[in-house]
């Protein structure tokens, strides 16, 4: 039963990823569910959970955007793994802690993806000063509904 979960969990996030950038995106923003899920994922269940989920939605995004593959796998990998190790500091269990960490994860998977751009691609890819200013608060407004999906129907593990 938590296979089927998590392959549900992994479809669906991605469908609705895909659905939530190209049809309800405004002015061009929108907010990077599988950053926040990833890091929700890894403040429930660790590092581990935190960077497979990381790892292999960032493929998918890699496949809908052929600019740098594995930069989003290796970028949002490195987002479950700073959450999953952040975690025996910070109660991530709070919104308001939780929120922080999201908040400064889109600065960080912003930065280190611009910076993957700049060695692999000859190019930083910066994504823009509106989703850099913006697109932080966007995830925080999914942080409620993404650490209550990562909690799982009965509070366990996703």
């Amino acid at each position: 039963m938590r296979a089927l979960r998590a392959v549900f969990l992994f479809a669906a996030a991605a469908v609705a990823q895909w659905w939530w950038s190209s049809h309800l995106a405004l002015w061009g923003l929108a907010p990077q569910l599988l950053l926040v899920l990833t890091v929700a994922v890894a403040a429930r269940s660790g590092s581990n959970p935190g960077m497979a989920y990381g790892f292999l939605w960032g493929l998918f995004l890699d496949l809908l955007r052929a600019q740098l593959f594995g930069g989003n796998a290796f970028t949002l990998m490195l987002a479950g793994y700073a959450a999953g190790t952040v975690r025996r500091q910070i109660d991530l269990s709070d919104f308001v802690s939780l929120c922080a960490v999201v908040f400064l994860a889109t600065w960080g998977y912003f930065l280190c993806y611009g910076l993957l751009g700049a060695v692999f691609a000859k190019s930083f890819l910066w994504p823009g000063w509106p989703a850099f200013l913006c697109d932080p608060l966007y995830n925080c407004l999914l942080v409620p509904l993404a650490a209550r999906i990562a909690a799982g129907p009965r509070g366990g593990r996703p």
